[in-house]
């Protein structure tokens, strides 16, 4: 019989820096991490973040009978890309990806931590909403722990961010989301 309990894995890093051609030095400052991934809607759940799901068909109006998304009715959680509030399109180090993990208060965070000019680690944090725990993987090299805790702990305050602005009845991500995407929504949101 297969077990419904999600299977855990705690968060792992690289084992070795690598060469990686788009780094930038943040400096940790006051900055914050700001959703530059399209939107979508907040969905039910410890995690904000949903879209519609579709399933893919042959669309009856096309003479060759090309492909076409259908809406199935149903939200699920998506993965969304993060990035600090300092710059649009930022520096690829500095992206995150959050991986949700249904039915779980469990998020996977997947980043690079920054080494040098054009060396970088790709790391995963673990993210616990419901406890608002960070943990981050054992084996982070001292000399990038605070930058790991310092990405976590925000990454932390991100979510939280966006569970709040749905508690107070927002039907999509605004207040965290980049300046440069808001323009244009303000009128279906507020």
């Amino acid at each position: 019989m297969k077990s419904r309990v999600p299977k855990y894995r705690p968060p792992n890093i690289a084992p070795d820096d690598r060469y990686y051609g788009h780094t930038v030095a943040l400096r940790l400052g006051t900055w914050a991490y700001a959703l530059d991934d399209g939107p979508g809607f907040y969905g039910p759940g410890w995690y904000p973040f949903h879209r519609e799901e579709t399933r893919t068909e042959l669309d009856p109006n096309q003479p060759i009978g090309m492909p076409r998304d259908v809406a199935t009715g149903r939200v699920a959680p998506v993965s969304v890309r993060i990035s600090p509030n300092t710059e649009f399109r930022s520096w690829g180090n500095e992206y995150v990806t959050l991986q949700p993990h249904p039915d779980d208060p469990r998020v996977t965070a997947r980043t690079h931590l920054y080494v040098s000019s054009a060396r970088a680690r790709a790391t995963e944090i673990a993210v616990d909403v419901r406890e608002q725990i960070v943990t981050l993987p054992d084996a982070v090299p001292e000399h990038l722990c605070e930058q790991a805790e310092v990405k976590g702990r925000r990454i932390l305050d991100f979510l939280l961010a966006a569970r709040s602005e749905r508690r107070r009845g927002l039907p999509a991500p605004y207040a965290v989301v980049h300046p440069q995407m808001r323009s244009g929504s303000e009128k279906s949101t507020k």
